[in-house]
């Protein structure tokens, strides 16, 4: 399958998923801490690597710090239903097992920059 289909494939899926994980999950561990940043499809549609972003927890007192495991946790309980979901919403032949990834590139940039703010101040 030619790239450029992939890619629009993605960007459905994507969307899909935001949208769901937005307005349609009642899981507290996921609503409103989960966000999608990528989708990557394999060409023969049998699998999406989806990749999800978690909100940084802030730290203050009286407030529980969400363990990263029990997020996947919950994203891995819902995936059927972001699949059924994929399928109601986007007609293809073929609708993706999806695999549920954490994307940290956010606390790693966050890190870099924190890196470079004490060299400055050095």
């Amino acid at each position: 399958m030619k790239r450029q289909r992939l890619a629009g494939i993605e960007k459905e899926i994507s969307r899909v998923i935001s949208s769901v994980l937005f307005s349609e999950i009642k899981n507290p561990n996921i609503r409103g801490l989960v966000s999608v940043t990528k989708v990557r499809v394999t060409e023969d549609l049998k699998f999406a690597d989806t990749y999800f972003s978690i909100m940084p927890p802030i730290a203050s007192e009286g407030q529980k710090t969400i363990e990263r495991e029990k997020i996947l946790d919950a994203l891995e309980e819902v995936r059927g239903f972001l699949r059924k979901r994929i399928a109601e919403e986007i007609n293809l032949r073929f609708v993706p097992e999806i695999r549920v990834k954490l994307d940290d590139s956010i606390e790693h940039a966050i890190h870099i920059t924190k890196l470079l703010n004490d060299l400055k101040g050095s």
